[in-house]
């Protein structure tokens, strides 16, 4: 069941829609990002992977990690486990990781930040996330500090209650790096289940 942030209100009501989602048979609950985002308030341009997006918060008190668990806990005493969205693929323009570690992205031809796209195969249109700055996973001296990161990340998020990842743009990053994100959810804990998203993907990258 996707429990849309910013339809489902304030994470204090999040648990109000448990038991009509359970009514339902429903066993998972997937979130979209619940991070802070970035200028364009998109939650796909996270700005801050550990802050709590302002306006889910509502008049909940409690620090951001605490709200999340209580949300996965009340979640599982009805059976339902609890999915947030992982993006590891690109973060906001303005995020903190460009701000701390500005070589860990891609650059354009003038030094700019690169943000993803995608084509129409049928038209050859071209859409532009302009607000997204693309994350470098190419073979070099910052890739494995990125996939730490991002592991840590996982770790973080494991241990407060989540059971799984939807990844965003899952064919964006290459295998050999989601075995090594995997590896780290499955350390934290060995049922972690991840879900790849490959809308857009070429049949080859799926």
């Amino acid at each position: 069941y996707n429990l849309f942030p910013l339809l489902a209100g304030s994470i204090d009501e999040w648990p109000n829609h448990l038991e009509r989602i359970a009514g339902m048979g429903f066993n998972w609950i997937y979130l979209n990002p619940i991070h802070l985002p970035g200028f364009s308030g998109s939650l796909y341009a996270v700005k801050d992977y550990y802050s709590l997006n302002p306006l889910l918060r509502g008049g909940a008190s409690g620090s951001p990690d605490e709200l999340m668990a209580e949300f996965c806990r009340a979640a599982k005493a009805r059976g339902i486990q609890v999915m947030m969205d992982l993006v590891v693929n690109h973060t906001g323009k303005d995020s903190v990781l460009v701000q701390q570690h500005p070589e860990w992205f891609e650059r354009e031809h003038d030094g700019q930040l690169h943000s993803p796209f995608c084509v129409d195969p049928l038209s050859g249109a071209k859409t532009v996330w302009a607000d997204l700055a693309e994350i470098n996973y190419r073979e070099g001296p910052h890739r494995q500090q990125i996939l730490d990161y991002f592991c840590q990340v996982i770790d973080h998020y494991v241990r407060i209650g989540f059971a799984g990842f939807r990844c965003d743009a899952a064919y964006k990053v290459a295998r050999e790096m989601w075995q090594v994100l995997i590896g780290a959810g499955r350390r934290a804990n060995p049922e972690t289940l991840f879900i790849a998203e490959n809308l857009g993907a070429m049949m080859e990258q799926v």
